[in-house]
């Protein structure tokens, strides 16, 4: 049962008007409750931005964010028990016809929306998936805009970038620090536990790992977050007169993979063991690569990008140890200081992890030789 008190109002919002409803209440399922506390704006004749307007102005009075789930949604998580997970990116439904302006606006919105579907788990639970969540989905983002910004209007990269720098900075502050402590030193703890120079180094990294966690929820609570999802939201609708690029996606798509592929085999010649920046370079071009088969999947045959897909994750996987690797020693180091004590912590971790970074670095000569052989599938017909 939904049981609500509902308040409307209307404004007007040339040529037609916005209804504003205000709902204050519980969502009752199998013995169990949430609050409802929710506002609702609906068009009746009025151009879309008038509700962007409006929801502005109240974003800019109290913390609010754009809802992902409806009544009738949390009613049956509620009904069901569902426990809360960490939601990951899903495919968007492209077709080959259509301009990629318009291809480009959709994976967008569905970037937005894995973004806001973590955002709840987040401010509630200390899972750190939740937060990793909403970094991979700012990415995304971020890979769409490149991907697609010879077709974007002038400014839209800008609105929808900018924004979101400062959330993506804080967000990857506490990602970094989560790494370090569980994949980095967790595992020389469990290995080495009679070693008295490890707990407080721990312990060091732990707190900063809790300072990071709380900066990243103080932002993510806070009135700005709204009003930020706000400004991406209406800049990604546009006025109905606004100019698009009517090449068909099809055939954008298949230039903008065949570039980058040149590109990532440009990458992988170049890279070498003995320069971290090579390979570094190398990553950033597999996982650019990734996304952007896994944005224009729809366009291909059922699976036809599956193999190209698993051969990009598996070295980005390894490429991405490497990197967590190389950077956890600068971030170890900040956190030691001048304790004598903790500097040989941190030698002692870096000695730890010395073969598994070998036997990485080992691995990666077969991948660049798989990686020069990587052909794409053509895409499906339109």
């Amino acid at each position: 049962e939904t049981r609500f008190r509902r308040i409307t109002w209307e404004f007007a919002a040339a040529p037609g008007r916005v209804l504003l409803t205000l709902d204050r209440g519980w969502i009752v399922a199998n013995g169990r409750r949430e609050a409802i506390s929710e506002v609702e704006l609906e068009l009746a004749g009025a151009p879309v931005h008038s509700i962007f307007a409006i929801a502005t102005q109240l974003a800019g009075r109290v913390a609010m964010t754009p809802s992902v789930l409806s009544k009738a949604e949390r009613g049956y998580r509620l009904h069901l028990g569902t426990p809360p997970t960490p939601f990951k990116a899903a495919a968007v439904a492209l077709s080959a016809s259509m301009p990629p302006c318009e291809a480009f606006r959709r994976i967008a919105l569905s970037c937005l929306e894995h973004l806001q579907q973590n955002h709840h788990g987040a401010l509630t639970s200390d899972d750190p998936e939740y937060i990793h969540q909403m970094r991979v989905a700012t990415r995304r983002l971020r890979a769409a805009l490149r991907l697609f910004a010879p077709v974007l209007p002038d400014g839209l990269a800008d609105a929808l970038h900018l924004p979101l720098a400062a959330m993506m900075t804080q967000l990857g502050h506490a990602r970094d620090l989560d790494v370090l402590l569980s994949e980095i030193v967790s595992p020389v703890l469990t290995a080495l536990p009679n070693e008295p120079r490890l707990p407080a180094l721990a312990s060091d990294i732990t707190n900063r790992r809790y300072a990071a966690r709380e900066e990243a929820l103080a932002l993510l609570a806070a009135p700005d977050y709204g009003r930020t999802l706000l400004a991406a939201l209406e800049s990604l609708h546009p006025e109905p007169e606004a100019a698009c690029d009517e090449i068909p996606l099809q055939s954008f798509a298949t230039e903008r993979l065949r570039r980058l592929r040149k590109k990532l085999l440009r990458l992988a010649a170049a890279a070498r063991l003995e320069q971290p920046a090579t390979l570094h370079a190398l990553r950033i071009g597999v996982k650019r690569l990734r996304y952007a088969l896994e944005f224009f999947a729809p366009l291909a045959r059922e699976r036809a990008f599956a193999p190209a897909l698993q051969r990009l994750a598996a070295i980005q996987d390894t490429l991405g140890q490497l990197n967590d690797l190389a950077n956890a020693g600068a971030l170890l180091m900040d956190c030691a200081g001048d304790d004598p004590r903790l500097r040989e912590a941190v030698t002692l971790i870096g000695g730890w992890h010395g073969p598994r970074y070998a036997a990485l670095l080992e691995s990666i000569t077969p991948e660049l030789g798989r990686l020069a052989r990587l052909q794409l599938p053509p895409l499906a017909a339109a």
